[in-house]
């Protein structure tokens, strides 16, 4: 399989699309967690999930437990994709990686994102809050996730899953844990923020301090859910950034299939 295939499984998949939306997912997740969104996309939007190494197709490889190793590894297969104008969106740990890679491709490659849009995530220059996964038993690393209401009872009640899902989500948060902010690069594209009104980790404490990553527009979603609004509520997101993109995709702003 091409390389970069294995990053962005669905690249290519809307032929004359006029821009292309990076999705990246949360700690634990695959790509496969924003598949459902293609359908209720205009066709002029091209929905482009990351896979991260270590899940669903990609089982065959290590995971990546650093922040700046992940960063490193992804952003030149982003780059060499933007042949279109381009948006990101990322969820959780996959937020704080968007805006990340928006700040190294706006520096590496003069391309700035149209918009950045971030969900249920800190403020870059807020601190990393949870206990180390390092060297933590498996019960702890349940305990962290347990905060977000993330876990599938599924996975929760059978160990083959949980052999299978604990070392890609001990990965993750590793990750998480070895993220340093940088003050010196600031962003010019808007940014939409997304957050759960009843998301206990993600707060007014938490996020104070997004407004000031852009010279450019700022603005907050806030959303009557918990952590993973996305899937609970992804109408509501995908009709907040289709609104945003609308100018872009060339269509009308509403969602397909909806009023």
């Amino acid at each position: 399989m091409n390389d970069d295939k294995r990053w962005l499984p669905r690249l290519g998949a809307t032929p004359g699309a006029a821009i292309r939306l990076f999705c990246i997912p949360y700690a634990g997740g695959g790509a496969s967690v924003y598949y459902p969104w293609r359908e209720a996309l205009p066709a002029g939007l091209e929905l482009c999930p990351v896979q991260l190494p270590g899940r669903e197709s990609r089982t065959d490889e290590e995971s990546i437990d650093d922040f700046g190793a992940l960063l490193d590894a992804l952003a030149p297969v982003v780059g060499r994709h933007l042949d279109l104008p381009y948006a990101i969106y990322g969820h959780s740990m996959g937020a704080g990686l968007a805006f990340e890679l928006a700040r190294r491709l706006s520096t590496s490659h003069g391309r700035a994102p149209e918009h950045l849009f971030v969900g249920a995530h800190r403020s870059p220059n807020k601190p990393y809050s949870y206990p180390s996964v390092r060297s933590v038993s498996d019960d702890k690393v349940l305990q962290i996730l347990a905060r977000f209401n993330g876990m599938p009872r599924m996975v929760l009640e059978n160990q083959d899953l949980l052999d299978m899902f604990l070392p890609i989500l001990r990965s993750d948060l590793s990750v998480c844990e070895t993220y340093a902010y940088r003050q010196h690069i600031v962003l010019d594209c808007p940014i939409t923020l997304f957050t759960g009104m009843r998301d206990a980790n993600v707060g007014p404490a938490q996020i104070a301090g997004w407004s000031e990553q852009t010279t450019g527009p700022f603005s907050h979603h806030e959303i009557d859910a918990d952590h993973f609004f996305l899937k609970s509520h992804k109408e509501e997101v995908l009709g907040t950034l289709v609104g945003a993109l609308a100018g872009r995709i060339g269509a009308p702003s509403a969602l397909q299939g909806c009023a």
